[in-house]
């Protein structure tokens, strides 16, 4: 089940996010697995704008996506679904719940930030409908991308994808 989060949620953010990113151990990013979680804070403040969704499994929570306003639309920040939980459609799950909250509001795209190469990045995007951006990249993604670079992420695999909330034929149309 995927429902807005609760702020009894909040405290147990930090270990499902730390929880999901050992599937980075072993990768060309693993050394981040770890450097950069997500402080109670950036959650409290995601919840108070409704932009924090939880994945609820057997009662308790087992992934979450958040995000915030931008621009362009709505800046997906962080998916994150426990490895107990993974492979069960949870993520699009949440995605989906995303991209429906966007379109409820007119914003016009969805964008992240992700790496291009691991399969449950980038390749996980665009089956849900997400295009790469080479050319003409968002203000938003291009400050993305710059952040992520200062922090000593290997930009030859970081890539900035959004999904155009107006176009038709998206993983993402009403219902889906």
């Amino acid at each position: 089940m995927i429902r807005p989060a609760i702020h009894a949620d909040i405290p147990l953010l930090p270990a499902i996010e730390a929880a999901a990113a050992m599937l980075f151990r072993g990768t060309h990013v693993d050394g981040f697995a770890d450097a950069w979680p997500n402080r109670p804070e950036t959650f409290a403040r995601a919840h108070r704008a409704g932009l924090l969704w939880i994945a609820e499994q057997d009662g308790v929570p087992a992934g979450f996506v958040f995000g915030e306003a931008c621009p362009e639309g709505l800046y997906v920040r962080e998916l994150s679904v426990a490895p107990r939980a993974q492979q069960r459609g949870l993520g699009a799950a949440l995605m989906r719940t995303a991209i429906a909250h966007a379109r409820a509001l007119g914003w016009g795209r969805v964008l992240l930030t992700t790496d291009r190469t691991l399969p449950w990045n980038a390749p996980f995007y665009a089956r849900l409908g997400f295009v790469l951006v080479d050319d003409a990249i968002p203000p938003t993604l291009r400050a993305r991308l710059a952040q992520q670079a200062r922090d000593g992420f290997p930009m030859q695999h970081r890539c900035a994808m959004l999904l155009d909330c107006h176009e038709q034929g998206t993983a993402f149309t009403a219902g889906a």
